[in-house]
């Protein structure tokens, strides 16, 4: 009976392990104004978009140029971009929004 209880109490910690890690997964990309688009495909990924944020499991990394090709599909300015954890930092997100040094030392 013990094995059985430890077979099962590895199994609790392993689904539990798992869920924690899809968690981090999920990507955010919030906007400026509202989403035009209930779905949006950018970087082989499909975005749920409502109000001023899309969400997504991508298969890639957070990045400035992941996050500068959904920007360019919503045709919209990103102001926080990546997973819980990992989101791009304010100067990433000034270049992925196509800001540079120059620029913003103009603002």
């Amino acid at each position: 009976m013990s094995i059985i209880r430890s077979i099962a109490i590895a199994a609790v910690a392993s689904l539990s392990l798992i869920g924690a890690a899809s968690a981090r997964d999920i990507f955010t990309v919030k906007f400026e104004g509202a989403a035009a688009e209930r779905q949006v495909i950018a970087q082989n990924t499909v975005w749920t978009c409502e109000g001023d944020t899309c969400v997504a499991r991508p298969n890639h990394a957070s990045s400035v140029r992941a996050c500068r090709q959904i920007a360019r599909e919503l045709g919209a300015r990103v102001i926080a971009y990546g997973p819980e954890g990992d989101e791009l930092t304010a100067d990433e997100i000034a270049r992925c929004n196509g800001e540079t040094q120059t620029q913003q030392a103009a603002n």
